[in-house]
Protein backbone atom coordinates (compact mmCIF):
# COMPACT_ATOMS: atom_id res chain seq x y z
CA UNK A 1 0.00 0.00 0.00
CA UNK A 2 1.24 3.55 -0.49
CA UNK A 3 -0.17 7.18 -1.08
CA UNK A 4 1.22 10.12 -3.32
CA UNK A 5 0.15 14.03 -2.68
CA UNK A 6 0.88 17.31 -4.20
CA UNK A 7 0.72 19.29 -1.06
CA UNK A 8 2.87 22.64 -0.50
CA UNK A 9 4.84 23.13 -3.59
CA UNK A 10 6.36 19.46 -2.54
CA UNK A 11 5.29 16.06 -3.36
CA UNK A 12 4.73 13.44 -0.82
CA UNK A 13 4.88 9.69 -0.88
CA UNK A 14 4.64 7.07 1.33
CA UNK A 15 4.76 3.02 1.55
CA UNK A 16 5.41 1.22 -1.62
CA UNK A 17 4.88 4.42 -3.85
CA UNK A 18 7.99 5.62 -1.94
CA UNK A 19 9.71 2.38 -2.52
CA UNK A 20 9.43 2.96 -6.28
CA UNK A 21 10.25 6.67 -6.55
CA UNK A 22 13.48 6.57 -4.53
CA UNK A 23 14.59 3.48 -7.04
CA UNK A 24 13.66 5.52 -10.32
CA UNK A 25 15.10 9.21 -8.85
CA UNK A 26 18.20 7.78 -6.35
CA UNK A 27 19.45 11.31 -6.42
CA UNK A 28 16.98 13.01 -5.51
CA UNK A 29 17.25 14.95 -2.11
CA UNK A 30 14.24 13.41 -0.14
CA UNK A 31 12.83 14.26 3.00
CA UNK A 32 11.10 12.42 5.62
CA UNK A 33 8.53 13.77 8.23
CA UNK A 34 10.83 11.57 10.99
CA UNK A 35 13.64 14.22 10.67
CA UNK A 36 16.24 11.52 9.68
CA UNK A 37 19.05 12.71 7.29
CA UNK A 38 18.09 12.04 3.74
CA UNK A 39 20.97 9.05 2.91
CA UNK A 40 19.39 7.03 6.20
CA UNK A 41 16.22 7.09 4.89
CA UNK A 42 16.36 5.91 1.83
CA UNK A 43 18.84 3.33 2.92
CA UNK A 44 16.36 2.29 5.50
CA UNK A 45 13.63 1.51 2.72
CA UNK A 46 15.68 0.07 0.17
CA UNK A 47 17.33 -2.42 3.09
CA UNK A 48 13.99 -3.47 4.54
CA UNK A 49 13.23 -4.21 0.75
CA UNK A 50 15.84 -5.99 0.01
CA UNK A 51 15.78 -8.31 3.10
CA UNK A 52 12.26 -8.73 2.94
CA UNK A 53 12.00 -10.36 -0.05
CA UNK A 54 8.72 -8.83 -1.15
CA UNK A 55 8.46 -5.62 -3.22
CA UNK A 56 4.69 -5.47 -2.99
CA UNK A 57 4.41 -4.96 0.95
CA UNK A 58 5.15 -2.35 2.82
CA UNK A 59 5.84 -2.73 6.91
CA UNK A 60 3.49 -0.29 9.04
CA UNK A 61 6.12 1.83 10.32
CA UNK A 62 7.08 2.58 6.43
CA UNK A 63 3.45 3.48 5.46
CA UNK A 64 3.14 5.56 7.99
CA UNK A 65 6.36 8.03 7.46
CA UNK A 66 6.23 10.48 4.39
CA UNK A 67 9.12 11.53 2.38
CA UNK A 68 8.58 14.87 -0.10
CA UNK A 69 11.13 16.31 -2.34
CA UNK A 70 10.51 20.30 -4.03
CA UNK A 71 7.94 19.73 -7.03
CA UNK A 72 11.16 21.75 -9.03
CA UNK A 73 12.96 18.94 -8.70
CA UNK A 74 11.28 16.59 -10.35
CA UNK A 75 8.99 16.13 -13.56
CA UNK A 76 5.93 15.62 -11.56
CA UNK A 77 4.26 13.95 -14.79
CA UNK A 78 7.06 11.27 -15.23
CA UNK A 79 6.67 10.46 -11.45
CA UNK A 80 3.17 9.94 -12.03
CA UNK A 81 3.99 7.19 -14.90
CA UNK A 82 6.65 5.37 -13.23
CA UNK A 83 4.86 5.41 -9.83
CA UNK A 84 1.44 4.39 -11.19
CA UNK A 85 2.68 2.04 -13.57
CA UNK A 86 0.66 -1.86 -12.76
CA UNK A 87 -1.19 -0.39 -9.94
CA UNK A 88 -4.47 0.20 -8.50
CA UNK A 89 -4.78 3.98 -7.62
CA UNK A 90 -7.67 5.87 -6.11
CA UNK A 91 -7.90 9.88 -5.41
CA UNK A 92 -8.20 13.08 -6.61
CA UNK A 93 -7.55 15.95 -8.38
CA UNK A 94 -7.49 19.31 -7.19
CA UNK A 95 -8.56 22.39 -9.76
CA UNK A 96 -5.13 23.96 -8.92
CA UNK A 97 -3.28 21.17 -10.39
CA UNK A 98 -3.79 24.04 -13.16
CA UNK A 99 -0.86 25.42 -12.06
CA UNK A 100 1.65 22.63 -12.83
CA UNK A 101 0.04 22.40 -16.24
CA UNK A 102 -0.47 26.02 -17.11
CA UNK A 103 1.44 29.19 -16.42
CA UNK A 104 -1.61 30.36 -13.86
CA UNK A 105 -1.68 30.66 -10.19
CA UNK A 106 -3.71 30.96 -7.50
CA UNK A 107 -3.74 33.09 -4.75
CA UNK A 108 -6.86 33.39 -2.86
CA UNK A 109 -7.16 31.83 0.86
CA UNK A 110 -7.86 28.05 1.04
CA UNK A 111 -10.54 27.35 3.31
CA UNK A 112 -9.65 24.29 4.13
CA UNK A 113 -6.58 22.90 3.95
CA UNK A 114 -5.77 19.95 1.14
CA UNK A 115 -3.46 18.25 -1.19
CA UNK A 116 -3.40 19.56 -5.05
CA UNK A 117 -3.24 15.85 -5.60
CA UNK A 118 -3.67 12.52 -3.73
CA UNK A 119 -3.83 9.26 -4.35
CA UNK A 120 -3.50 5.89 -2.63
CA UNK A 121 -2.77 2.21 -3.62
CA UNK A 122 -5.41 0.22 -1.47
CA UNK A 123 -4.46 -2.66 0.02
CA UNK A 124 -8.54 -4.16 -0.05
CA UNK A 125 -10.58 -3.32 -2.86
CA UNK A 126 -13.39 -5.45 -4.37
CA UNK A 127 -15.47 -4.68 -7.34
CA UNK A 128 -19.07 -4.82 -7.61
CA UNK A 129 -21.99 -4.29 -10.12
CA UNK A 130 -24.82 -1.77 -9.04
CA UNK A 131 -28.56 -1.95 -9.85
CA UNK A 132 -29.11 1.43 -12.69
CA UNK A 133 -32.67 1.58 -11.09
CA UNK A 134 -31.98 2.08 -7.93
CA UNK A 135 -28.30 2.46 -7.55
CA UNK A 136 -27.68 0.09 -4.59
CA UNK A 137 -24.61 -2.85 -4.49
CA UNK A 138 -25.69 -6.63 -5.16
CA UNK A 139 -24.62 -9.13 -3.66
CA UNK A 140 -21.96 -10.70 -6.09
CA UNK A 141 -18.37 -9.15 -5.54
CA UNK A 142 -14.96 -9.47 -7.55
CA UNK A 143 -12.17 -9.66 -4.91
CA UNK A 144 -9.18 -7.45 -6.75
CA UNK A 145 -6.80 -7.34 -3.51
CA UNK A 146 -7.17 -8.51 -0.18
CA UNK A 147 -9.86 -11.21 0.45
CA UNK A 148 -7.80 -11.85 3.11
CA UNK A 149 -7.44 -9.26 4.96
CA UNK A 150 -11.06 -8.07 4.57
CA UNK A 151 -11.82 -11.19 6.22
CA UNK A 152 -9.91 -10.81 9.26
CA UNK A 153 -11.23 -7.15 9.98
CA UNK A 154 -14.48 -8.11 9.79
CA UNK A 155 -13.90 -11.25 12.18
CA UNK A 156 -11.99 -8.94 14.20
CA UNK A 157 -14.35 -5.99 14.14
CA UNK A 158 -17.69 -7.27 13.60
CA UNK A 159 -20.40 -5.41 16.31
CA UNK A 160 -18.16 -3.32 17.46
CA UNK A 161 -18.77 -0.32 15.54
CA UNK A 162 -21.35 2.24 18.01
CA UNK A 163 -20.76 5.35 15.46
CA UNK A 164 -23.81 7.27 15.09
CA UNK A 165 -25.43 8.21 11.74
CA UNK A 166 -27.09 11.36 12.68
CA UNK A 167 -25.85 14.74 11.79
CA UNK A 168 -26.01 18.08 12.22
CA UNK A 169 -25.31 20.44 9.71
CA UNK A 170 -26.34 24.88 10.42
CA UNK A 171 -25.55 27.50 7.69
CA UNK A 172 -22.69 29.76 8.36
CA UNK A 173 -22.26 32.32 5.55
CA UNK A 174 -21.85 32.53 1.81
CA UNK A 175 -21.93 35.21 -0.98
CA UNK A 176 -24.35 37.68 -0.64
CA UNK A 177 -26.98 38.16 -3.90
CA UNK A 178 -26.08 41.73 -4.18
CA UNK A 179 -22.24 40.43 -4.38
CA UNK A 180 -23.12 37.80 -6.84
CA UNK A 181 -25.08 39.76 -8.96
CA UNK A 182 -22.54 42.47 -9.34
CA UNK A 183 -20.15 40.16 -10.15
CA UNK A 184 -22.50 38.59 -13.01
CA UNK A 185 -22.11 41.94 -14.77
CA UNK A 186 -18.90 42.63 -14.60
CA UNK A 187 -18.04 39.04 -16.28
CA UNK A 188 -20.99 40.07 -18.89
CA UNK A 189 -18.87 43.09 -19.58
CA UNK A 190 -15.81 41.37 -19.99
CA UNK A 191 -17.50 38.90 -22.44
CA UNK A 192 -18.66 41.84 -24.36
CA UNK A 193 -15.34 43.22 -24.90
CA UNK A 194 -14.17 39.73 -26.25
CA UNK A 195 -11.70 38.47 -22.89
CA UNK A 196 -13.44 35.25 -23.36
CA UNK A 197 -16.95 33.67 -24.13
CA UNK A 198 -18.11 31.83 -21.17
CA UNK A 199 -17.30 31.90 -17.94
CA UNK A 200 -17.85 29.30 -14.57
CA UNK A 201 -18.42 31.69 -12.01
CA UNK A 202 -18.39 29.88 -8.47
CA UNK A 203 -18.79 30.64 -4.69
CA UNK A 204 -18.60 28.49 -1.39
CA UNK A 205 -21.21 28.24 0.75
CA UNK A 206 -20.07 27.20 4.58
CA UNK A 207 -21.86 25.60 7.60
CA UNK A 208 -21.13 23.60 10.58
CA UNK A 209 -20.67 20.21 10.97
CA UNK A 210 -21.55 17.67 13.31
CA UNK A 211 -21.55 13.77 13.67
CA UNK A 212 -19.79 11.08 10.98
CA UNK A 213 -19.21 12.63 7.71
CA UNK A 214 -20.09 9.03 6.22
CA UNK A 215 -23.30 9.67 7.20
CA UNK A 216 -23.86 12.30 5.43
CA UNK A 217 -22.42 10.44 2.53
CA UNK A 218 -24.95 7.90 2.58
CA UNK A 219 -27.72 10.29 2.98
CA UNK A 220 -27.02 12.01 -0.07
CA UNK A 221 -26.50 8.54 -1.70
CA UNK A 222 -30.32 7.93 -0.45
CA UNK A 223 -31.53 10.91 -1.24
CA UNK A 224 -30.55 11.27 -4.98
CA UNK A 225 -28.95 8.57 -6.54
CA UNK A 226 -26.35 9.69 -9.12
CA UNK A 227 -24.00 7.68 -10.94
CA UNK A 228 -20.67 9.21 -9.79
CA UNK A 229 -20.34 9.38 -6.21
CA UNK A 230 -17.98 8.88 -4.01
CA UNK A 231 -16.37 9.23 -0.61
CA UNK A 232 -13.25 9.37 0.95
CA UNK A 233 -10.99 10.70 3.88
CA UNK A 234 -7.25 11.29 4.17
CA UNK A 235 -4.89 12.75 6.62
CA UNK A 236 -1.94 15.34 5.29
CA UNK A 237 1.55 14.90 6.36
CA UNK A 238 0.89 17.40 9.17
CA UNK A 239 -2.46 14.59 10.55
CA UNK A 240 -4.51 17.34 9.91
CA UNK A 241 -7.39 14.84 7.96
CA UNK A 242 -10.38 16.33 5.55
CA UNK A 243 -13.51 14.05 4.51
CA UNK A 244 -14.98 14.39 0.99
CA UNK A 245 -18.70 13.36 0.05
CA UNK A 246 -19.48 13.74 -3.68
CA UNK A 247 -22.71 13.22 -4.93
CA UNK A 248 -21.78 14.13 -8.81
CA UNK A 249 -23.75 13.38 -11.61
CA UNK A 250 -20.61 14.48 -14.25
CA UNK A 251 -17.94 12.41 -15.46
CA UNK A 252 -15.04 14.28 -16.39
CA UNK A 253 -13.11 11.39 -18.57
CA UNK A 254 -12.46 7.85 -18.95
CA UNK A 255 -10.57 5.13 -20.93
CA UNK A 256 -11.11 1.70 -21.81
CA UNK A 257 -8.29 0.21 -23.92
CA UNK A 258 -7.63 2.94 -26.54
CA UNK A 259 -10.86 4.75 -26.26
CA UNK A 260 -11.47 8.22 -24.52
CA UNK A 261 -14.51 9.29 -23.74
CA UNK A 262 -15.97 12.91 -21.25
CA UNK A 263 -19.36 13.10 -20.69
CA UNK A 264 -19.70 17.15 -20.10
CA UNK A 265 -22.68 18.48 -18.33
CA UNK A 266 -23.89 22.26 -19.02
CA UNK A 267 -27.56 23.53 -18.68
CA UNK A 268 -29.40 22.80 -15.68
CA UNK A 269 -33.42 23.02 -15.21
CA UNK A 270 -35.10 22.14 -11.72
CA UNK A 271 -36.69 19.01 -11.51
CA UNK A 272 -40.65 18.95 -9.98
CA UNK A 273 -43.13 16.45 -10.69
CA UNK A 274 -45.85 17.74 -12.98
CA UNK A 275 -42.79 18.35 -15.22
CA UNK A 276 -43.76 17.31 -18.96
CA UNK A 277 -41.72 16.25 -21.37
CA UNK A 278 -42.19 19.21 -23.69
CA UNK A 279 -41.59 21.78 -21.00
CA UNK A 280 -37.92 19.89 -20.21
CA UNK A 281 -36.93 20.03 -23.73
CA UNK A 282 -38.00 23.35 -24.15
CA UNK A 283 -36.27 25.02 -21.73
CA UNK A 284 -33.22 23.08 -21.87
CA UNK A 285 -32.76 23.50 -25.40
CA UNK A 286 -33.18 27.05 -25.25
CA UNK A 287 -30.98 29.35 -27.25
CA UNK A 288 -28.99 30.14 -23.95
CA UNK A 289 -27.92 26.46 -22.29
CA UNK A 290 -27.34 25.50 -26.40
CA UNK A 291 -24.66 28.17 -26.70
CA UNK A 292 -23.38 27.26 -23.39
CA UNK A 293 -22.93 23.59 -23.94
CA UNK A 294 -21.85 23.83 -27.36
CA UNK A 295 -18.82 25.76 -26.37
CA UNK A 296 -17.84 23.66 -23.52
CA UNK A 297 -18.26 20.59 -26.00
CA UNK A 298 -15.84 22.42 -28.38
CA UNK A 299 -13.76 22.64 -25.66
CA UNK A 300 -13.42 19.11 -24.97
CA UNK A 301 -12.99 18.02 -28.45
CA UNK A 302 -10.31 20.45 -28.72
CA UNK A 303 -8.66 18.49 -25.14
CA UNK A 304 -9.06 15.23 -26.62
CA UNK A 305 -7.64 16.44 -30.31
CA UNK A 306 -4.35 16.61 -28.61
CA UNK A 307 -3.92 13.36 -27.94
CA UNK A 308 -6.11 11.66 -30.55
CA UNK A 309 -5.47 9.55 -33.52
CA UNK A 310 -6.62 11.82 -36.10
CA UNK A 311 -9.86 11.63 -37.55
CA UNK A 312 -10.93 10.06 -34.00
CA UNK A 313 -12.76 12.87 -32.19
CA UNK A 314 -16.43 12.87 -32.60
CA UNK A 315 -19.84 13.83 -30.59
CA UNK A 316 -22.42 11.20 -29.71
CA UNK A 317 -25.06 11.81 -28.17
CA UNK A 318 -25.45 15.68 -28.54
CA UNK A 319 -27.82 17.72 -26.17
CA UNK A 320 -29.18 14.08 -24.19
CA UNK A 321 -31.30 15.30 -21.52
CA UNK A 322 -30.63 13.24 -17.95
CA UNK A 323 -32.84 13.63 -15.16
CA UNK A 324 -31.93 13.36 -11.38
CA UNK A 325 -34.11 13.74 -8.65
CA UNK A 326 -33.62 17.37 -8.27
CA UNK A 327 -33.25 18.60 -11.68
CA UNK A 328 -32.77 17.74 -15.06
CA UNK A 329 -29.22 18.35 -17.23
CA UNK A 330 -27.86 18.65 -20.63
CA UNK A 331 -25.34 16.32 -21.47
CA UNK A 332 -23.13 15.32 -24.42
CA UNK A 333 -19.95 12.50 -24.94
CA UNK A 334 -16.63 13.46 -26.69
CA UNK A 335 -15.57 10.34 -27.80
CA UNK A 336 -11.61 9.98 -28.82
CA UNK A 337 -9.48 7.05 -29.63
CA UNK A 338 -5.72 7.50 -28.08
CA UNK A 339 -3.15 7.49 -29.59
CA UNK A 340 -0.12 4.85 -29.32
CA UNK A 341 2.75 7.78 -28.35
CA UNK A 342 0.18 8.36 -24.78
CA UNK A 343 -0.51 7.48 -21.55
CA UNK A 344 -3.54 7.97 -19.53
CA UNK A 345 -1.84 10.62 -17.53
CA UNK A 346 -1.02 12.53 -20.70
CA UNK A 347 -4.69 12.03 -21.35
CA UNK A 348 -5.60 13.99 -17.85
CA UNK A 349 -2.66 16.33 -18.44
CA UNK A 350 -3.91 18.00 -21.94
CA UNK A 351 -7.70 18.05 -20.85
CA UNK A 352 -7.39 19.21 -16.74
CA UNK A 353 -9.39 21.15 -15.32
CA UNK A 354 -12.57 19.95 -17.06
CA UNK A 355 -13.97 22.82 -19.82
CA UNK A 356 -17.16 22.57 -18.07
CA UNK A 357 -15.79 24.37 -14.93
CA UNK A 358 -13.49 26.84 -16.53
CA UNK A 359 -15.11 28.17 -19.53
CA UNK A 360 -13.62 29.12 -23.32
CA UNK A 361 -11.44 29.90 -23.78
CA UNK A 362 -9.73 27.58 -21.42
CA UNK A 363 -7.04 29.65 -19.93
CA UNK A 364 -8.23 33.06 -20.09
CA UNK A 365 -11.41 32.27 -18.46
CA UNK A 366 -9.33 30.37 -15.43
CA UNK A 367 -7.77 34.08 -15.40
CA UNK A 368 -10.94 35.38 -14.91
CA UNK A 369 -12.07 32.69 -12.34
CA UNK A 370 -8.87 34.09 -10.05
CA UNK A 371 -10.09 37.85 -10.18
CA UNK A 372 -13.94 37.25 -9.75
CA UNK A 373 -13.90 34.62 -6.97
CA UNK A 374 -12.52 34.79 -3.58
CA UNK A 375 -11.59 31.79 -2.42
CA UNK A 376 -9.17 28.70 -3.59
CA UNK A 377 -11.50 26.66 -5.32
CA UNK A 378 -9.00 23.11 -3.95
CA UNK A 379 -11.00 19.72 -4.15
CA UNK A 380 -13.84 21.41 -5.92
CA UNK A 381 -14.03 21.24 -9.67
CA UNK A 382 -11.28 18.59 -9.85
CA UNK A 383 -11.71 15.22 -10.36
CA UNK A 384 -12.32 12.13 -8.01
CA UNK A 385 -11.64 8.73 -9.78
CA UNK A 386 -8.85 5.83 -10.14
CA UNK A 387 -6.51 4.53 -12.59
CA UNK A 388 -6.05 0.66 -13.33
CA UNK A 389 -3.10 -1.06 -13.62
CA UNK A 390 -3.91 -1.48 -17.36
CA UNK A 391 -3.74 2.04 -17.77
CA UNK A 392 -7.62 2.48 -17.35
CA UNK A 393 -9.06 5.06 -15.51
CA UNK A 394 -12.66 6.81 -14.67
CA UNK A 395 -13.13 10.52 -13.22
CA UNK A 396 -16.04 12.40 -12.19
CA UNK A 397 -16.22 16.15 -12.05
CA UNK A 398 -16.01 17.54 -8.63
CA UNK A 399 -19.49 19.12 -8.17
CA UNK A 400 -22.45 18.43 -5.48
CA UNK A 401 -20.22 18.14 -3.36
CA UNK A 402 -19.46 18.21 0.66
CA UNK A 403 -15.82 18.86 1.95
CA UNK A 404 -15.83 18.68 5.33
CA UNK A 405 -12.52 19.84 7.87
CA UNK A 406 -12.80 19.79 11.60
CA UNK A 407 -16.44 21.22 12.17
CA UNK A 408 -16.66 22.99 9.13
CA UNK A 409 -18.22 21.86 6.05
CA UNK A 410 -17.99 23.70 2.58
CA UNK A 411 -20.45 23.36 -0.44
CA UNK A 412 -19.02 25.31 -3.12
CA UNK A 413 -21.66 25.78 -6.27
CA UNK A 414 -21.45 27.81 -9.79
CA UNK A 415 -22.77 28.07 -13.11
CA UNK A 416 -21.39 29.11 -16.58
CA UNK A 417 -21.84 33.21 -17.71
CA UNK A 418 -22.62 33.63 -21.03
CA UNK A 419 -23.00 36.86 -22.62
CA UNK A 420 -27.00 36.94 -22.85
CA UNK A 421 -26.78 35.07 -18.95
CA UNK A 422 -29.81 36.98 -16.50
CA UNK A 423 -27.75 37.54 -13.28
CA UNK A 424 -31.33 36.89 -11.51
CA UNK A 425 -31.49 33.30 -13.07
CA UNK A 426 -28.12 32.37 -12.74
CA UNK A 427 -28.34 33.40 -8.90
CA UNK A 428 -31.59 30.80 -8.78
CA UNK A 429 -29.38 28.43 -10.49
CA UNK A 430 -26.88 28.64 -7.68
CA UNK A 431 -29.69 28.29 -4.71
CA UNK A 432 -31.07 25.10 -7.05
CA UNK A 433 -27.88 23.47 -7.10
CA UNK A 434 -27.47 24.04 -3.31
CA UNK A 435 -30.57 22.44 -2.41
CA UNK A 436 -29.18 18.93 -3.22
CA UNK A 437 -27.45 19.28 -0.05
CA UNK A 438 -30.38 21.42 1.97
CA UNK A 439 -32.83 19.25 0.60
CA UNK A 440 -30.68 16.09 2.38
CA UNK A 441 -31.15 18.30 5.57
CA UNK A 442 -34.44 18.50 5.55
CA UNK A 443 -35.02 14.73 4.82
CA UNK A 444 -33.28 13.63 7.38
CA UNK A 445 -34.09 15.63 10.39
CA UNK A 446 -37.61 16.90 9.51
Amino acid sequence: MGQIMVYKQRLWVAGTIAYTLFQAFPSLDWTSTQDKTDTTTQKTILDDKSSSGDSGHTSTREKNIWYSVLLDHIDLWSALKIAQKQSWWFGYLGYDLKNLIENLESGHTELYEAADLWFMEPGILAKTATSSQENKLNDKVEWLEGEQRWAELQERFVGSSSESQEFIIRPLEGLSKGQYLHTIESVKADIHEGDYYEMNFSHALKYTFEGPPVALYRAMREYGPVPFASYFNYDLPSGLGIQVCSASPERYLAKRGEHLWSEPIKGTLGRNQSDKRERIKQELLGRKNKAEHLMIVDLVRNDLHRVALKGSVHVDPLFEVQSFRTVHQLVSKVHAQIAPNYSSFDAIRHSFPMGSMTGAPKISAMQAIERYESYKRGIYSGAIGYLSPNDDFDFNVVIRTAIIQGNQLYYPVGGAITSDSDPELEWQETLLKAAALESVICWVIP
